[in-house]
């Protein structure tokens, strides 16, 4: 078991792929989770041709969410943002990203009859936030 000023790293998806992005640290007994993805798998010869969606399992923190403190969107592509839709209500917390992030999660929301955040905050990039006993600052950043 970590000390309890420990910080821990826990990957439940995402880590060493591209896709269903899905990270834990937690601090003094609480969670603070980035990013919430899906992949897309490509079965050669299956019956519809389409692409499957797959997510993380987030039965780790699901069964702990009264410890979760909040979930951080890093950014709007399909395998940071893309699970939240069908997630959501397994981790009941907070949800903080950007303006343009939680438009595009709006947008998806609606789009496949998920639920949205209750709790969707809005923060600027360079601002900084103290969610529970994590204080992060969001960094302005390019990725494509």
């Amino acid at each position: 078991m970590p000390a309890p000023e420990a910080l821990v790293f826990l990957p439940l998806g995402g880590t060493g792929e591209i896709g269903m992005n899905l990270n834990l640290y937690g601090h003094q007994g609480r969670w603070l989770m980035v990013d919430c993805g899906i992949t897309f798998e490509h079965p050669q010869g299956s019956a519809s041709g389409r692409p499957s969606i797959q997510m993380p399992d987030p039965q780790f923190i699901a069964s702990r969410r009264q410890t979760l403190d909040g979930l951080i969107i890093t950014h709007a592509h399909e395998d940071h943002i893309g699970a939240v839709p069908y997630l959501w209500n397994q981790l009941d917390c907070p949800v903080y990203t950007t303006p343009f992030t939680a438009s595009v999660l709006r947008r998806k929301t609606g789009w496949r009859g998920g639920q949205l955040p209750k709790h969707l905050i809005e923060v600027e990039p360079g601002s900084r936030h103290q969610i529970g006993v994590f204080d992060v600052q969001w960094l302005p950043l390019t990725h494509s």
